[in-house]
C-alpha cells in the first residue's frame, strides 16, 4: 500500500506540496476556496477553484469502532490502489490523499465532477443503464474474491450495516446506546436525527415497532455474511454518481465494503425508486427490467452465468439491510403526511415483513 504523504499547513500549503508531487499542474493558481455545506457524515468539503474539491475527514472517529475494521475507509482504499485502478468505465475522482499530521485528518483532493452529477429528478433511464453497466463491471472484477479482494482495506458488510442500523433504536429513544460510538454517530449524521422521528410518525405503531426491531435484531444478516462477496461502493445515491458519456465517476467511498453485489443494488434501488422516485409515475416493481439488465451485464463481464438462486436470496436480504439502515429516508418527502408518502412507507415495511416471513 502506498504511504500517504504528510502535510501540516493550510490548504494553499497543501496544494503547493501537491503541485511539487505533480498532482496538480505546474503553476496552478487558486482562484477561490469555498466551503461546501452539503456533506452529511462529518466530512468537511471545500471547492478549490478552478477544477478541484478537497475533502477533509477525521482519521479517528466513530467509524473506526463501528465498522469493525480499523484500517478501512476511503483514504486507505485509494492508497491501496483499488480506486485508482478501477475497471472501465468506472472512475474515482480522487487524485491525491495526504494525512494532516497536526489535525489527524485525511485530506483527499478530487477532480471537480459536479457538472456531471444529475439534479434531483433528472437521473434518467439512460443514466440508470450507464450506472448499472459500470457497476456490473466493478462487481465482476472482484466477484467472489477475485483480484485480491480480501487484501483490500474494506469493512465487512456486517460492520457497515451495524454502523448505520445500531443507532436507530437509540435515536428513537427506544434503547440505551450499545457502545460509545453510537451517540457520536447520531450527533454526526444529521439525516437520522431529522428524519427518523418523522418516519416513525408516518407508520402505524406496529410497523414502527417492526422497523426498530429490524434494525436492532439483525439475525437475518447471516445470509449476507455467508454469500459470495465483491467490492461494493456502498453509497450509490444520485449525488455520488457523475455520468459523462460512457464514464461513470463514483464519489465518496466512505462506506465501501466487502459485500454481496445485491447490497449495492438494493441501496440504490431504495433511494432512487422508493425514497426519491423519478417523476414518471412508475412504481418500484416496474423497474424489474433494469435488474435483468444488470444481471445480463454482470454475466457478460464474468463470461459465465451467476448463481441465480443466491442472487435472489441476497437481493431480498439486501432489502432488509436497506430498510434497517436508511429506511427513514422515506420521510424525506415534500409532505410526509400525504397519503402517497404514507402508502409508500407502509408498502416498504410490508415488503420487509414478507421477506422475513418467507
Amino acid at each position: 500500500m502506498t504511504r500517504a504523504p504528510p502535510t501540516r499547513g493550510t490548504v494553499p500549503d497543501y496544494l503547493r506540496e501537491a503541485e511539487a508531487r505533480g498532482v496538480v499542474p505546474a503553476g496552478f493558481r487558486v482562484l477561490g476556496l469555498e466551503p461546501l455545506t452539503g456533506g452529511r457524515t462529518g466530512a468537511r468539503v471545500i471547492a478549490v477553484r478552478p477544477g478541484y474539491v478537497l475533502k477533509v475527514l477525521p482519521r479517528n472517529t466513530w467509524r473506526v469502532a463501528a465498522m469493525q475494521t480499523p484500517d478501512a475507509g476511503e483514504g486507505p482504499l485509494w492508497l491501496s490502489g483499488a480506486t485508482r485502478e478501477l475497471p472501465a468505465p468506472v472512475a474515482c475522482p480522487t487524485v491525491d490523499v495526504a494525512v494532516h499530521v497536526d489535525n489527524d485528518e485525511w485530506w483527499m483532493l478530487m477532480r471537480d465532477v459536479s457538472d456531471d452529477i444529475r439534479p434531483r429528478g433528472a437521473f434518467a433511464e439512460r443514466d440508470e443503464r450507464a450506472l448499472l453497466a459500470a457497476i456490473a463491471r466493478l462487481h465482476a472484477h472482484y466477484w467472489d474474491g477475485r483480484n485480491g479482494l480480501d487484501r483490500l482495506p474494506l469493512a465487512p458488510v456486517r460492520g457497515i450495516t451495524a454502523a448505520l442500523a445500531e443507532p436507530v433504536a437509540f435515536a428513537a429513544g427506544r434503547a440505551a446506546p450499545s457502545a460509545d460510538w453510537v451517540p457520536r454517530f447520531v450527533e454526526d449524521f444529521a439525516p437520522l436525527r431529522m428524519l427518523l422521528p418523522r418516519f416513525l410518525e408516518m407508520l402505524d405503531p406496529g410497523d414502527a415497532d417492526f422497523f426498530i426491531q429490524l434494525a436492532s435484531n439483525r439475525a437475518w444478516h447471516r445470509g449476507l455474511d455467508d454469500a459470495a462477496p465483491t467490492l461494493n461502493h456502498g453509497d450509490l445515491r444520485r449525488a455520488n454518481i457523475a455520468v459523462a458519456g460512457e464514464t461513470v465517476t463514483l464519489l465518496d467511498w466512505e462506506f465501501a465494503s466487502r459485500a454481496p453485489a445485491a447490497c449495492d443494488l438494493q441501496w440504490h434501488w431504495f433511494l432512487h425508486f422508493w425514497a426519491y422516485p423519478p417523476g414518471d409515475g412508475r412504481p418500484p416493481e416496474a423497474r424489474a427490467p433494469l435488474r435483468d439488465f444488470y444481471v445480463a451485464e454482470l454475466e457478460a463481464a464474468l463470461e459465465r452465468p451467476i448463481d441465480r438462486e443466491e442472487f435472489e436470496r441476497t437481493w431480498d436480504l439486501a432489502w432488509l439491510r436497506a430498510m434497517s439502515t436508511i429506511g427513514f429516508c422515506l420521510a424525506d418527502a415534500p409532505d410526509p403526511a400525504a397519503p402517497e408518502a404514507r402508502h409508500r412507507a407502509r408498502a416498504a415495511i410490508a415488503l420487509a415483513r414478507a421477506i422475513l416471513d418467507a
